[in-house]
């Protein structure tokens, strides 16, 4: 007895039909494909959200020694400046951070804004602000009355991502301002009696 063999086109299309009919191991093979997109998701949200809650932390503690500049009444020394820095790491939990306080004036007759003080602390090439620094910085300044004088404290730290997902690390900044609040100036001590 002679067997019948089908054209090579057609058996290619029933096995290929039996193959689409078949479902079992669909499970196995879609974990496969979808596992590393999935894998990949979670490990972005949680380094998305760790960078958010690094930046509301560092936010937070430079509010916080702002306002402490600003209720103070008396000179502020180089032990204020080191302690308050001290406090600012401590509350970010950060080893490479650099603070900068300055104590800011604008003056409407010339349009300029000058420095009264500015010290700075910490890593980095961050340089304390001078007359002709602040006014290069002058679009993130506030407006001001003339003669008003305010605090600027800015804060900055190194932020490396738990996990490398297409973005690369970067050093978060924070920009608080604050008028003093119980006294009209914030005076640096610089040794001569008052």
């Amino acid at each position: 007895m002679t067997r019948f063999h089908p054209p090579a086109p057609a058996l290619f299309r029933a096995r290929l039909r039996a193959f689409l009919a078949e479902t079992r191991g669909t499970v196995a093979v879609e974990s496969i494909i979808l596992l590393p997109v999935v894998i990949w998701t979670y490990v972005a949200m949680f380094s998305f959200f760790d960078m958010l809650r690094m930046k509301s932390v560092n936010q937070k503690a430079a509010f916080t020694i702002a306002d402490a500049y600003s209720r103070e009444t008396q000179k502020i020394d180089d032990t204020f400046v080191n302690s308050s820095y001290t406090l600012f790491t401590e509350l970010t939990r950060v080893n490479n951070a650099a603070m900068r306080v300055s104590v800011l004036s604008f003056d409407e007759d010339t349009d300029k804004y000058t420095v009264k003080w500015s010290k700075r602390r910490g890593n980095g090439s961050v340089a304390a602000l001078t007359d002709n620094t602040v006014n290069q910085m002058r679009t993130q300044l506030p407006e001001v009355s003339s003669g008003d004088e305010f605090i600027l404290l800015e804060t900055w730290n190194d932020y490396m991502l738990p996990f490398k997902i297409g973005m690369d690390d970067f050093k978060m900044k924070s920009l608080v301002f604050m008028n003093p609040r119980f006294a009209d100036q914030l005076k640096w001590d610089d040794g001569t009696p008052s």
